[in-house]
């Protein structure tokens, strides 16, 4: 017989959310560095849910996208090799999970970047090999999935989600996607025309970068913030230049580490290690609350041959 449980995994992991400590630095809020590896992390305990039959335990971290983490034989007492599914959710925070019948989890978000919902299955019948079933949507379309309901929710997701038929003014049923909330917010007041610039000392939190929240951006009124998300926009779009000139407008208007934070990576790509660290270190003194731009900084003071900067920066970030 399947039996289905909830565990936790721990990993190390950046935390992500709202008031995580590095909410604004990853793939989420900020331009990824090119060529460089990241830090390892502090082990977290990360929410799954277990799989099991009387052959196979499977691991699904659905604080983490919805990955299958592991698969363990347990007659063999040992791991078995999978492969990674086609179809790979950006997501890297919690998704939507809740038990479908007796042997499957199915998990559910909307992925941002590519402005699609995803819906994940893993079924593991009893005394059988587990089979992933991933499908994704056109949420434009009228077409239902038609399954199976699920049970009640024993995790929710982000409200991306919600935001995204917000904007298309539809609804996806067979989904679950809810729960609006401050994440969102500065979004929803774009919807309406205006995205309202907030302390630039703040994360400016996730930027949108798919084409109708781009069109969105260029047309609102111009600020610190809406020129800083453009930046993200265009950059994703591999129109490098004209993310560095959003990012250096959005410095005119009001001056903020992510921004600055966002040109030294472009500098750090044109192999202008000494100006990307002189913006990263600019970017670090002026917001003490989020070490990991100090981290950042130290590091490429290092690479630019500035120990002494280096050495000064380093000891204002907590050990």
């Amino acid at each position: 017989m399947t039996q289905l449980r909830q565990a936790e995994v721990v990993l190390p992991v950046v935390e992500c959310g709202p008031g995580g400590p590095v909410s604004a630095l990853g793939a989420i809020g900020a331009v990824p560095w090119p060529r460089r590896t990241a830090r390892p992390r502090d082990p977290r305990p990360v929410r799954a849910v277990v799989l099991e039959n009387e052959r196979l335990i499977a691991t699904v971290l659905i604080g983490r996208g919805g990955r299958l983490h592991s698969l363990w034989h347990r007659r063999e007492h040992r791991p078995v090799p999978f492969s990674a599914p086609t179809f790979q959710p950006v997501s890297g925070g919690p998704v939507f999970a809740a038990p479908v019948g007796e042997d499957t989890l199915r998990v559910w978000e909307w992925d941002v970047s590519r402005d699609l919902p995803y819906q994940i299955d893993f079924v593991l019948p009893e005394g059988e090999a587990l089979r992933v079933d991933t499908k994704v949507r056109d949420p434009r379309g009228h077409t239902e999935w038609d399954e199976l309901p699920p049970g009640d929710l024993i995790a929710a997701g982000s409200g991306w989600g919600a935001l995204e038929l917000t904007r298309l003014g539809v609804r996806l049923p067979g989904t679950p996607f809810t729960g609006l909330g401050p994440d969102q917010r500065p979004w929803l007041e774009l919807l309406r025309g205006n995205m309202t610039a907030t302390d630039p000392e703040l994360p400016p939190g996730r930027s949108l970068v798919s084409a109708p929240w781009r069109q969105m951006l260029e047309s609102a009124p111009e600020n610190w913030l809406t020129a800083y998300h453009l930046g993200v926009a265009r950059w994703q779009a591999r129109e490098n230049e004209a993310a560095i000139a959003a990012w250096r407008r959005s410095i005119e208007l009001d001056v903020s580490p992510w921004a600055l934070r966002n040109l030294a990576v472009a500098e750090f790509g044109c192999g202008h290690v000494r100006e990307a660290a002189e913006l990263l270190t600019a970017a670090a003194w002026s917001t003490p609350a989020v070490p990991d731009l100090s981290v950042e900084a130290v590091d490429l003071l290092l690479a630019a041959g500035q120990a002494d900067e280096a050495a000064t920066l380093l000891r204002r970030v907590p050990s």
